[in-house]
């Protein structure tokens, strides 16, 4: 019975080993018209809210009003965010990194007015 317990507790950690892989996230878009300096906070309303699965990852992407571009990431943390504000129409905010070659941002934030 004892052989049988230490199998079983070493075939789950050795499993359990195969299923821990870090997962990296992706934030970037294109903002059009709207964004301040590198460094710095952007802000503008979010329009539509889609949400895509290419089989590995779901993207979270929020399209800005004005036709002001986009921001996409797959990281689940922030689809609550921007849910909030794509329900609400509440200002949202973004604060970018870098604009070029891309947009890579690395905070958002909903705000409880419009």
């Amino acid at each position: 019975m004892i052989l049988k317990s230490t199998l079983l507790a070493v075939v789950v950690f050795l499993g359990s080993l195969t299923v821990a892989e870090a997962q990296s996230y992706i934030n970037g878009g294109q903002i059009l018209g709207w964004g301040g300096q590198e460094g710095d906070w952007s802000y503008n309303h979010v329009s539509s809210c889609p949400t895509f699965s290419d089989g590995a990852n779901t993207w979270y992407y929020a399209f800005f009003a004005n036709n002001g571009g986009y921001i996409v990431t797959n990281n689940p943390g922030f689809a609550p965010i921007i849910a909030a504000a794509c329900q609400s129409g509440n200002l949202f905010g973004l604060f970018a990194t870098s604009f070029t070659p891309t947009l890579v941002w690395t905070q958002i934030a909903t705000f409880p007015f419009k």
